[in-house]
């Protein structure tokens, strides 16, 4: 499978060239820690309580091209040395002293740590019940909407498209891209909305107004479109990404998995949200027919 990435030229970084420099010792286990912080924090732990604590490591190295990558082959995270303490690359750096941006990348990379646990426990008994329904909806949306897409060759031009049905691998780059862009959306628009963490976390008519104008803005500029590196070769020297078009965009039920199963987001919000995506999709082409 290939490595899961977040692009840190597409955030407005100046970097954009190879990484060289060495990893650093991998730090202490940083589950327990970050649990007790992200809660702190009014962050959503749900998901993070399930993953076995010894199931990832965590590694910080100096990266330049992108701000952070997700290797399933080897279930290893490695994040910028930024988001280590003191910048030493020992042990995570302290939640509360982060940016929004930094958080946002954070919970993007613990997304696709989820799924990855998801899929290799080796039994399904060993799931609940609400993690082996998650991931049956994940399969299920693997085997259609992913699968057989469009794409925007060139991201710029977003009503020309061309169509494409993807490997299994690349099929499920672009769900775990997409659902991954989505929670780190959803963290740091919360952040924005709440800035005093848990101390205010209560949804006002005025913040579920504002929450859905951002979905509306965000959905509407493709920012929360998935995208895939091709393997083939050949196409990975023309394009190193394959961004995916809005007819294949996340969908009503994938936010509401998410917002519910993952993220732990009261009914107000998920209806709110499933509205704004509806609404979207009576303005895009539909997906291709997977018949």
């Amino acid at each position: 499978m290939a490595v899961i990435v977040w692009a840190m030229v597409t955030l407005g970084s100046p970097f954009a060239f190879a990484d060289t420099a060495p990893p650093r010792m991998h730090p202490p286990n940083p589950w327990p820690a970050l649990i007790q912080q992200a809660e702190a924090h009014g962050l959503p732990v749900g998901f993070l309580k399930q993953i076995d604590p010894t199931f990832v490591t965590v590694v910080f190295e100096d990266l330049h091209t992108y701000a952070a990558e997700y290797h399933p082959a080897d279930h290893r995270m490695i994040l910028n040395l930024r988001l280590s303490f003191n910048e030493a690359g020992g042990a995570l750096a302290n939640l509360a002293r982060m940016t929004h941006h930094d958080l946002s990348l954070l919970y993007h990379e613990l997304f696709h740590a989820y799924l990855d646990y998801l899929t290799s426990v080796p039994n399904e008994a060993a799931l609940t019940q609400e993690e082996n329904r998650f991931l049956d909806f994940a399969n299920t949306q693997l085997r259609c909407h992913y699968r057989f897409v469009r794409i925007n060759p060139i991201r710029q031009r977003k009503s020309s498209t061309e169509l494409r049905f993807l490997s299994k691998d690349d099929a499920w780059e672009v769900l775990n891209e997409t659902w991954a862009v989505f929670v780190g959306w959803s963290i740091w628009t919360q952040l924005e909305l709440f800035p005093n963490g848990a101390d205010d976390h209560q949804w006002t008519p005025e913040l579920l107004n504002d929450w859905s104008q951002r979905l509306t803005q965000a959905t509407r500029s493709g920012e929360l479109l998935g995208y895939y590196e091709p393997d083939d070769p050949d196409e990975r020297r023309i394009a190193r990404k394959r961004f995916i078009a809005p007819s294949n965009g996340i969908t009503q039920e994938g936010v509401e998995r998410l917002l519910a199963d993952v993220l732990g987001e009261p009914p107000n919000v998920i209806k709110a949200s499933t509205a704004v995506i509806t609404q979207h999709w009576t303005s895009v082409e539909p997906p291709p027919s997977c018949e």
